[in-house]
């Protein structure tokens, strides 16, 4: 590697570990629970929403939902030129977040309606 490439090299690799660093708080807030983390986890620029609904059994407007959160949090990057779906930026190692540590949504039922008998 001539010395060009190896500066640029180590110029990514701080300016990554610097913004992993300091998003990190942030990055907490928004992948706060286990099914957060594994959809973030799957976000790799060529995955489509209802494919990562099909994997994660997550409902695509919530999987929306989320991803516009990560990319709102500056830890995910919209689809563009390069990646047609969008792509994390990190890992959840790099951003400080243990999935094992994470506790799962609770399933909640839409309530019933009781129909009255007349």
């Amino acid at each position: 590697m001539d010395k060009t490439l190896e500066l640029l090299s180590d110029i990514r690799d701080y300016l990554r570990i610097t913004a992993a660093s300091s998003l990190r708080s942030i990055a907490a807030q928004v992948i706060d629970i286990y099914e957060k983390a594994v959809v973030f986890s799957r976000l790799d620029g060529n995955t489509s929403q209802p494919k990562l609904q099909d994997i994660t059994k997550t409902p695509q407007a919530t999987i929306s939902r989320w991803v516009s959160d990560f990319t709102e949090a500056g830890i995910v990057a919209p689809p563009g030129d390069a990646y047609k779906n969008h792509r994390a930026l990190f890992t959840l190692k790099e951003l400080g977040i243990d999935i094992g540590t994470l506790k799962k949504r609770s399933k909640t039922t839409e309530p019933t309606m009781a129909v009255e008998a007349s």
